[in-house]
C-alpha cells in the first residue's frame, strides 16, 4: 500500500465529473463551509449531495446554497444512484457500520466506488502510547477502530471488493516521518476505495 500525505487527493480525483454522495458531510459544528472536504468535492463533481444528522448545520449550509439533506448514514433513502460515495472520517462514528455499507451499496452504480477514510487502529500514536502504558485518547464520538484487515473483512462481508488502498499520514513530526518511512502501516489513517461485487 502506498503512503500518501493527502486524505482527499485520490478521492477528489475519483469525484471529477461524477455524481457524488458525501455521507457525513458536516466536518464539525460552526466549521467554515469553504474549509470542508465537502466544499472541495462540490468543486470537482458534476453533481454533489451531502447528508448528515446535524440539522442546524444542514440548514446553515442549505441557506448558503449547498445541496445537503438531513439523513442518517445507516438508513438514508435517496431516489438516486451515485458514481462515488464518500465516507471520510465517518465509519468509526457509526453504531452499525455494516448497515451503512448495505445502505451505501443500494445507492451506488454497479461500476461505482465507495471511498472510506478512517483512523488506523495500529497507528504510531496508538502503538507508542500502548507500549508506554499511557491511555490512548479516544474521540468520545467513536464507536470502533479499524485496521487494514478488519476494514477489508467488513467490506467483503457486505459485497465490496477493495480496489485501491492507501496509508495516509501528514508526517508533520520528524519521528512520525521516520517511522512511516520504515513502516507505512504506522500511518494515522487508512483510505480504502471499494467497488460493489
Amino acid at each position: 500500500m502506498p503512503l500518501v500525505t493527502s486524505k482527499f487527493g485520490r478521492v477528489l480525483e475519483l469525484a471529477d465529473g461524477k455524481d457524488v454522495l458525501d455521507v457525513g458531510c458536516i466536518g464539525g459544528p460552526g466549521e467554515r463551509i469553504e474549509d470542508s472536504s465537502h466544499f472541495r468535492l462540490e468543486k470537482r463533481a458534476r453533481y454533489c449531495l451531502g447528508i448528515d444528522t446535524h440539522a442546524e448545520e444542514i440548514e446553515r449550509w442549505k441557506a448558503a446554497g449547498h445541496k445537503v439533506l438531513v439523513a442518517n448514514a445507516e438508513s438514508f433513502r435517496i431516489d438516486r444512484r451515485f458514481d462515488v460515495i464518500v465516507a471520510a472520517d465517518l465509519i468509526e462514528h457509526l453504531s452499525n457500520p455494516g448497515l451503512f455499507l448495505q445502505t451505501a451499496r443500494s445507492h451506488l452504480h454497479p461500476s461505482g466506488r465507495l471511498c472510506i477514510v478512517t483512523p488506523n487502529a495500529l497507528s504510531l500514536n496508538n502503538a507508542l502510547k500502548s507500549l508506554a502504558g499511557v491511555k490512548v485518547r479516544v474521540n468520545p464520538d467513536h464507536t470502533c477502530w479499524f485496521d487494514r484487515a478488519t476494514l477489508r473483512q467488513l467490506l467483503a462481508r457486505y459485497q465490496f471488493r477493495v480496489v485501491e488502498e492507501y496509508w495516509q499520514d501528514y508526517q508533520k513530526h520528524p519521528l512520525t516521518k521516520l517511522a512511516c518511512k520504515a513502516r507505512k502501516s504506522l500511518a494515522a489513517h487508512i483510505i480504502a476505495i471499494a467497488e460493489p461485487v
